[in-house]
């Protein structure tokens, strides 16, 4: 039967950050039967009008697409850095994101957060997991998310990899926007989304965790992307899906490169020089 944990209030990430360094995960090859749950959560517009800023999305009524993430990646972190989930928080990558925006959401409607974990799997590099977000208002879903984490460990090398489609249709287009990403970019981004990793702040904090440099937060970098695409993208009923490839070493210079197809659009975000892809999006509606 299925926990279910309602909390009042939104969990202290740098806690559970400070926290997860005692934690090594264990061996088991089943995630704890828990959901953690928020509801009625009232959003402040002075924090989505930051976000917002951060992350160059317009100031609107309503939400950016990616912003009830936000909202759940708090309750995220609280079924990772559990006692009996099977992988350590820290060390574990982020390596792919799904949401799905069923309606445009007011900054003003009191949101309903569900996050849970499912599909524990090996992987060529490790194990990885799904976390499962619903935000719904007043019993209507309104926009769901699956992030995907990968934790390096015993290899896997029959596993068969899911790769993000081919860019070929890309290889035409050289025009695009790019953008110069300072030192400073993950602190930035983790004023406005609390999310506080030490991989992405400094790299006096990242190089323990194996980066020689701190990177940017993936979430942020999708964003980014989105926020580029947003005047060519409905409102509703958008189907999003991000692939994160290489980190984004910070201080960066990065270029998107975009193609538009009747109801899709396909995306890569790589080094200037074309040779490293950082991330590859896909839209469809």
């Amino acid at each position: 039967m299925t926990k279910e944990i309602t909390l009042d209030g939104a969990p202290d990430l740098r806690r559970i950050y400070a926290t997860a360094a005692l934690r090594r995960g264990n061996a088991s090859d089943t995630l704890p039967d828990v959901r953690y749950s928020r509801a009625g959560i009232r959003l402040e517009v002075d924090d989505v009008v930051a976000y917002a800023r951060v992350c160059r999305f317009p100031v609107t009524g309503t939400l950016p697409p990616t912003y009830p993430h936000l909202v759940a990646f708090p309750l995220q972190m609280s079924v990772m850095s559990g006692d009996r989930f099977p992988l350590p928080l820290l060390g574990a990558v982020h390596v792919e994101n799904r949401i799905e925006v069923v309606r445009p959401v007011d900054v003003h409607e009191p949101l309903d957060v569900s996050v849970w974990a499912q599909d524990l799997r090996p992987h060529r590099r490790g194990r990885q997991v799904d976390l499962v977000s619903e935000v719904g208002v007043r019993g209507e879903v309104v926009w769901r998310g699956v992030s995907t984490y990968l934790s390096r460990g015993a290899e896997h090398p029959d596993v068969e990899a899911v790769e993000p489609p081919s860019t070929e249709a890309l290889t035409g287009v050289s025009g695009g926007p790019v953008w110069r990403l300072g030192e400073g970019t993950g602190r930035s981004y983790a004023s406005v989304s609390g999310d506080w990793n030490p991989i992405h702040l400094h790299a006096l904090t990242a190089r323990p965790l194996g980066f020689p440099t701190a990177i940017a937060h993936g979430m942020y970098s999708y964003a980014r992307v989105l926020a580029s695409l947003g005047p060519r993208l409905p409102a509703a009923g958008l189907s999003s899906r991000v692939w994160f490839r290489k980190p984004v070493r910070l201080p960066s210079t990065v270029r998107l490169r975009t193609v538009f197809e009747p109801s899709r659009s396909l995306s890569v975000l790589e080094n200037v020089k074309g040779d490293i892809e950082h991330a590859v999006v896909e839209n469809t509606w």
